[in-house]
């Protein structure tokens, strides 16, 4: 409340002391109607603005829904592209997600899989998500592929009914070339820059007209600067040039230009053989590559109406006595008091700041040896097989765990990812090429009791004894 006080009446004395501190103020003639002047809006009447609410989702009363998304509707090899499985149920369904981690997407590669654990959408479902990372062979030709359906098997814990729900394709075209625009701003003055960037993978049997690219216009805008850089990505070549825009003026009535969209021409070399197969009837085939416009949006201060200054009469003086009580002296307490708030407010929010934060600790190889040992306690084979399946996921997280504290990285990003790719992170060769060994088929034998149908005790023997060869090699126990 006494900050409350105190900003009120700061507002209230800086008010009254504004409206006192000219020194000179003027005065109307009596008698005199005063003046007013009224500012036509020279913008045309704009249609009413459509309703943000949306559309809520409806849900269909299947008892399994499977939904797919991807990033990006064209691909080329070399990149990755990410298919995500959104995987919604009914309570009392029991849903094989496990089964997602052998589907066969063909003709793409599946050189990825994170599968995330059930979480609650609502009162009546459930939800898994599946991401899955996917590449296309580096010899297939150019068309359209399909990313096929696939089934994911259900089982009704009420009735016992067994059910399937199947994915919707999605069609995915494959082009040696890919062109993409972006902007730092899409909001800018009169005057203002704008970094555009115009990124360009494309194969190495590609060639770019360059001829066409350094004659490449962004009209309304003006191009100020241009910088080009290449690169090779293995069987891929980027290129990124960065063109600094600007605007100055606009012309007729058009107030939101675009950039506009940037055409690309290339064509594909012709390899020997082909040529001198076709020998004087060989041609090459010029092709087109674009983006997308981009909207941009000018922000214009639209000039006030004057209003003429009519029948007013010269600047009165004020004493300095009546200047210092009635304009200095309350603007002064206003500071005063706004120095005040600020103290108080400062100190009530260090008092919040020292009280006592949590405590964060820190994974060392040590706890995580310690953590790891104790889950290889737990490492037998018994008649329940969800069980089983249980201590090998904890044994595998315990040992991603162990092991990216050799490594460096995070535990959330040794959790999620995949054996060839985590030992890339091996670098200065922090663990020998035997613990490398031993850790690559102490994984394998993991992802077997975890995936597999039927578990054999002998797998369980083999996998505890090579986690203990991995504890024996890192010589963290030494």
């Amino acid at each position: 409340m006494r900050h409350l006080f105190a900003l009120f009446t700061f507002i209230g004395m800086f008010s009254w002391g504004y409206c006192f501190t000219p020194v000179h103020g003027q005065e109307t003639q009596e008698n005199e109607t005063s003046i007013a002047a009224t500012a036509k809006s020279e913008s045309e009447s704009e249609s009413e603005s459509e309703s943000a609410l949306k559309k809520e989702f409806l849900l269909t009363d299947r008892p399994l829904e499977i939904w797919t998304f991807i990033d990006d509707y064209r691909i080329i090899p070399g990149k990755t592209l990410h298919l995500t499985v959104q995987v919604l149920w009914m309570l009392g369904i029991t849903v094989d997600l496990e089964s997602l981690a052998n589907v066969d997407l063909s003709p793409f590669v599946i050189e990825g899989i994170i599968i995330s654990e059930r979480q609650i959408f609502d009162n009546m479902h459930d939800f898994a998500v599946v991401t899955y990372a996917l590449s296309l062979p580096p010899n297939i030709k150019e068309g359209i592929y399909s990313i096929p359906s696939f089934k994911l098997s259900y089982i009704n814990t009420v009735d016992s009914k067994e059910g399937a729900a199947s994915s919707a394709p999605i069609a995915v075209k494959r082009t040696p070339i890919l062109v993409e625009g972006k902007i730092d701003k899409d909001v800018i003055c009169i005057g203002d820059r704008i970094h555009y960037t115009l990124t360009i993978r494309y194969e190495n049997d590609i060639k770019l007209l360059w001829d066409t690219m350094d004659k490449i216009q962004f009209p309304p805008f003006e191009v100020l600067k241009k910088e080009s850089s290449t690169q090779t990505e293995g069987e891929l070549t980027k290129t990124v040039i960065d063109y600094t825009l600007a605007i100055y003026e606009l012309g007729g009535k058009e107030r939101n230009p675009e950039i506009p969209g940037i055409s690309v021409l290339y064509y594909k070399e012709p390899d020997s053989q082909s040529a001198a197969i076709r020998g004087n009837d060989s041609s090459i085939v010029t092709k087109e590559a674009h983006t997308t416009p981009i909207p941009i949006l000018i922000n214009t201060l639209l000039k006030s109406v004057d209003v003429p200054l009519e029948g007013l009469k010269g600047p009165v003086p004020y004493s300095k006595e009546h200047v210092f009580f009635y304009g200095y002296m309350p603007f002064g307490g206003g500071i005063l008091l706004l120095l005040l708030f600020g103290m108080l407010t400062i100190r009530a929010s260090m008092q919040k700041q020292a009280e006592k934060k949590p405590i964060t600790t820190t994974i060392t190889p040590h706890i995580a040896l310690e953590k790891l040992k104790a889950v290889m306690l737990k490492l037998e084979y018994t008649d329940n097989d969800a069980l089983n399946k249980e201590n090998a996921q904890l044994a595998s997280k315990a040992l991603r765990t162990y092991l990216g504290t050799f490594t460096g990285i995070s535990n959330e990003l040794a959790q999620s990812l995949t054996t060839s790719r985590f030992f890339e992170n091996n670098g200065q060769n922090k663990l020998s090429e035997d613990a490398t060994t031993v850790a690559r088929e102490s994984f394998r034998l993991l992802d077997s009791l975890i995936f597999e149908k039927q578990i054999h005790e002998e797998t369980f023997k083999r996998t505890k004894d090579c986690l203990e060869d991995v504890v024996r090699l890192t010589g963290i126990n030494k």
